[in-house]
């Protein structure tokens, strides 16, 4: 485990970053205790330091996430870390993380948007809209690299990797030219990376104005779906009240019922440009290339 060219803009996400309410919380769901943490830690480290492919960050917080994401199972995290850098060189127009400079006209569709406040459970929340997808402007390899890249930018932050995220997906204005979205091949693509290789917590994936026809997207998916997964699938239809069952209506836009204002993302992404520079580093890290890694 090379220790060159650390992000100097991380922030320290260890048990003492994290305030006395959240690290009851941790401990509560993650069974992290200093104990644990250390030991695991410990052992993770070893892990990485044995793989002598691969290349990461020189600071623990990094390490942390992928910890936090297994519940502090640090063989588990080790393959999860595996294959999250595998994947970026196996399927490098999906998974590799592209600037923030460079998703502009994404952002522009105002199609997806991290709500900067959290859900009463501490949560993050991440809005999807499809029909902001004109697929004759923008490609499925595009609107997945930017999912990457908002992922990427809360993994950083410690309560989320305690709390978890969430996923509203509005399926209004759903049509064929949005089909190939949810093929078989990204389907599996994408469960993979919420199931295996991303190191979060998925909560829930509330579905709302999803037309008649969503069930035949469901069939796709199911096939590749673990148990857990499956019941975290909530369709809503068009009763917004049935979503705020789950998520407090404080933080919502004004178009899912809420008191927050309109959907807007400008302010989210000027905060991820304002990291640009923490994700030119990232690309440093990871597998070095080899054809033996790859194939295995």
């Amino acid at each position: 485990m090379p220790l060159d060219n650390p992000l100097a803009a991380e922030k320290p996400c260890g048990i003492s970053a994290l305030s006395s309410e959240w690290q009851q919380k941790a401990e509560e769901e993650l069974n992290e205790t200093p104990e644990v943490f250390q030991r695991e830690l410990t052992a993770l480290k070893r892990m990485v330091e044995n793989d002598t492919n691969l290349v990461v960050p020189n600071y623990d917080e990094f390490l942390v996430r992928f910890l936090r994401a297994r519940k502090y199972d640090s063989t588990k995290a080790f393959h999860m870390l595996q294959r999250y850098f595998l994947m970026k060189i196996k399927c490098p127009e999906l998974f590799q993380c592209p600037l923030p400079s460079e998703c502009k006209s994404m952002f522009d569709l105002q199609a997806q948007n991290m709500l900067l406040q959290r859900d009463q459970l501490g949560r993050r929340i991440f809005i999807i809209r499809v029909d902001n997808f004109d697929s004759s402007k923008v490609t499925i390899e595009e609107v997945f690299r930017t999912n990457v890249l908002a992922l990427e930018q809360i993994v950083r932050e410690p309560e989320t990797q305690v709390a978890g995220l969430v996923v509203i997906l509005d399926m209004a204005g759903l049509s064929l030219q949005h089909a190939k979205f949810f093929t078989p091949y990204y389907a599996k693509k994408m469960v993979e990376l919420v199931q295996e290789t991303f190191p979060l917590r998925f909560k829930g994936f509330h579905v709302v104005n999803e037309p008649f026809y969503f069930d035949a997207v469901i069939t796709v998916l199911k096939p590749f779906l673990k148990e857990k997964v499956k019941k975290r699938i909530i369709l809503h239809g068009n009763d917004l009240s049935s979503l705020h069952g789950f998520i407090s209506t404080d933080i919502l836009p004004a178009e899912y019922g809420g008191s927050a204002g309109n959907f807007d993302n400008r302010a989210w992404y000027m905060k991820i440009l304002a990291d640009e520079s923490y994700f030119k580093k990232a690309r440093g890290f990871g597998y070095k290339i080899d054809e033996n890694v790859v194939e295995n």
